[in-house]
């Protein structure tokens, strides 16, 4: 219970690995406010936890994600951000417009910039504040057909790295999570559409995947949020501008 009553805003918080992540949250003592656009499945989950709040938001909104922050907050003061919204897009080069792109930075990266300015004055009021982008192995490293998403990765990592060299003389850490790919409805949809295709089947098509990645394995996603908790420690204020990497090897 190493976080108990600390309050923790997970966005994309409903399904995979941010729900994963809130829920392990709860387990370590904290309490939790999801976000996310779909109010329904958030007020779902936050209905079966007396721990756990929900607040609907449009992370590429600046008022929407005001608002959000501003309600999250009459809970109680935010201690930890854990900014894992995402949204992945694979696709060639030239067949990436302009409005795919621009809704791949919105989402990925001008989301952590509006979440954390809405709750960076009240983290660094917190003992051991903590901020965690979860990020992607993408943002380390280029690969084919991934340049949107992974440029607005990269575009993360160099956020975490700045702010967190800011922030080097308060209590408040910054570090991103970068995990190759995870066994969520994203990678399921992928292996449909492989599936469908390809003509390949499941496995085939799972395999092609991870190979991709040179992975031998989905990662789970509670091995992320495990990642998660163990960054939000007390233990963990000198781990900072870090980025953990989880390669499924």
């Amino acid at each position: 219970m190493s976080l108990k009553d600390k309050h923790a805003v997970v966005t994309g918080g409903a399904t995979g690995i941010g729900l994963a992540i809130a829920r392990a949250l709860v387990d370590a003592g904290a309490i939790v406010t999801i976000m996310g656009r779909n109010k329904e499945r958030l007020d779902d989950i936050a209905n079966k936890s007396e721990r756990i709040n929900s607040v609907q938001v449009d992370v590429t909104d600046a008022n929407s994600v005001s608002d959000a922050f501003a309600k999250a907050s009459m809970t109680a003061p935010i201690a930890i951000l854990v900014n894992n919204a995402g949204a992945a897009l694979s696709a060639p080069f030239h067949k990436t417009d302009l409005d795919a792109w621009q809704k791949t930075i919105a989402v990925n990266l001008t989301s952590v910039y509006l979440t954390t300015s809405a709750a960076l004055a009240e983290i660094n009021q917190a003992s051991h504040g903590r901020i965690i982008n979860i990020a992607s192995i993408a943002g380390l490293e280029g690969a084919a057909y991934t340049s949107a998403y992974s440029a607005s990765k990269h575009g993360v990592m160099g956020l975490t790295k700045s702010l967190a060299c800011e922030l080097s003389k308060v209590s408040t850490t910054v570090n991103s999570i970068c995990p190759a790919f995870v066994n969520t409805d994203i990678v399921e949809n992928a292996i449909i559409n492989i599936m469908e295709m390809t003509g390949r089947s499941r496995q085939d098509a799972l395999q092609g995947i991870l190979e991709t990645a040179g992975q031998n394995r989905l990662i789970e996603p509670e091995e992320v949020a495990q990642e998660v908790i163990k960054l939000c420690a007390p233990e963990a204020d000198t781990i900072n501008g870090t980025a953990i990497v989880m390669d499924g090897k």
